[in-house]
């Protein structure tokens, strides 16, 4: 099928490496995204309160119990989106983690197991692509290219950089805030594109990683549980996602700052729309914890959440 270049939509022809550090310097976050990440703050910090309600002293295992309760809602939804697309990927193998630091060898591992769990058909998964790749879409005309990833010599270059943006610490929102640095987390990975295909599988994980790695630095926890999963959020409003990353131009020289502000109140919308499904789940998990309460004569009920949560990543080691 012939390539359709269509100036309107490819935001450049081939990307060179540039230092991704340099790129963020050039944010500069619009009042709306400010006052919406307050607003979504104060939402989350709520909801959050009423999840650390059902833990014991330092031990937040039985907050996997209890989000497993919504999972199983989500996964039926999975389900059907994943005839209609196939980017989608089922909540219950993104939203538990061993570990949350990142890696070159980490980053290679969540993809082997997005490949693996995804079905995905790739020469050498785990591996940082050796070709040229592009996104587009197909059309009876010819196959639209929307942006070119990154030379494949330069991948290596780029996910460097991008450890270091994962690990760097500011008073800046978008390295302190856990929806911006999580938004960023994502945009970015998907924008470097490191494998041949799994990327937005890969970045959701490392996203949800990224968040509750946040999570924990600000609220002093140890979750290894994402509190917030937008991955179904997102599927459900592929078109605006793809759009808005499609027209972000992956390089120093362009005014990203419009594009890149829109990205940040699509991600923080889809924080919102999962806030408010969690929060009608506010009475299952009450009836759930009242019947924890009743299984837990012979131990506490950390221990059998934690239980739980040791057989849910003895499933995705």
């Amino acid at each position: 099928m012939q390539d359709v270049v269509n100036k309107e939509w490819i935001n450049e022809e081939r990307v060179k490496y540039f230092n991704i550090l340099e790129f963020l310097s050039k944010i500069k976050l619009s009042d709306s995204v400010l006052f919406h990440m307050e607003e979504t703050g104060i939402s989350f910090e709520k909801y959050l309160k009423t999840l650390f309600s059902y833990c014991n002293e330092d031990d937040y295992s039985i907050i996997l119990y209890l989000l497993d309760l919504t999972s199983k809602e989500l996964r039926q939804s999975s389900l059907l989106e994943n005839k209609a697309s196939h980017d989608t990927y089922a909540i219950d193998d993104n939203l538990f983690f061993d570990k949350l630091s990142i890696s070159h060898e980490r980053i290679k591992d969540i993809h082997r197991f997005v490949c693996e769990k995804g079905n995905i058909n790739v020469t050498n998964p785990g591996e940082y692509r050796k070709k040229l790749v592009n996104v587009g879409a197909s059309f009876q005309d010819g196959y639209q290219v929307y942006w070119y990833a990154p030379e494949a010599q330069d991948v290596k270059a780029f996910m460097s950089d991008y450890i270091n943006f994962y690990k760097y610490s500011s008073i800046a929102d978008i390295y302190n805030n856990p929806f911006l640095k999580s938004a960023l987390a994502h945009l970015l990975f998907v924008r470097i594109h490191p494998f041949e295909d799994g990327n937005g599988r890969t970045a959701r994980i490392i996203q949800n990683i990224a968040f509750t790695s946040r999570i924990n630095k600000i609220y002093d926890a140890n979750l290894r549980v994402s509190p917030l999963n937008i991955s179904q959020n997102i599927a459900l409003n592929k078109y605006s996602y793809v759009d808005i990353i499609n027209r972000i131009h992956f390089n120093l020289d362009d005014d990203n700052n419009d594009m890149l502000n829109k990205w940040f109140n699509f991600i923080l919308n889809m924080y919102d729309e999962q806030l408010y499904y969690q929060e009608t789940q506010i009475p299952k998990y009450e009836q759930a914890f009242k019947q924890l309460q009743k299984m837990s004569d012979s131990e506490d009920i950390a221990g059998v959440a934690r239980k739980f949560k040791l057989d849910k990543l003895k499933r995705i080691q």
